[in-house]
């Protein structure tokens, strides 16, 4: 086969659901089609509008991810089972005790499984997020 035979440049077709703005896109199949002229975005840039904006929920920024964030995120779960804090699915306060008390039990097997491998200010956030959690616990289960 000839060179000239093979250059005939690639055609780059656009399946995703929804356009750069996060509108939905049109069924039509040959819409988003483009040819090999234009340039792909490059593996590491997003586009625009996939970038992250202050103060959105996205932001790692206003709130990152870090472990100390998913022990809290577990905290504030066994809160929410023991009825300390209400459900922001249902705006109501209710008390699952059993599902707390798994709660609890898994932030305490994160401590054990993680022991040696936390910072001083990580080793103390679990710690004392236990010990909060225990006693609203007991708290709970006595009414």
């Amino acid at each position: 086969m000839e060179e000239s035979d093979r250059d005939e440049g690639f055609k780059v077709k656009d399946r995703r659901r929804f356009s750069e703005t996060g509108e939905s896109r049109p069924e039509t199949e040959g819409a988003a089609e483009t040819k090999g002229s234009q340039e792909a975005p490059k593996a590491q840039e997003k586009p625009e509008a996939l970038k992250e904006q202050p103060g959105e929920p996205g932001d790692r920024e206003a709130f990152p991810l870090t472990f100390i964030a998913f022990v809290i995120t577990l905290a504030n779960a066994a809160l929410m089972h023991l009825g300390l804090v209400r459900n922001p699915d249902t705006d109501e306060a209710n008390k699952d005790l059993p599902a707390a008390r798994q709660t609890i039990d898994l932030i305490a097997l994160l401590q054990e499984k993680t022991r040696g491998n936390l910072t001083p200010e990580e080793k103390q956030v679990i710690e004392e997020t236990l010990f909060q959690l225990r006693m609203a616990y007991v708290e709970a289960s006595k009414s």
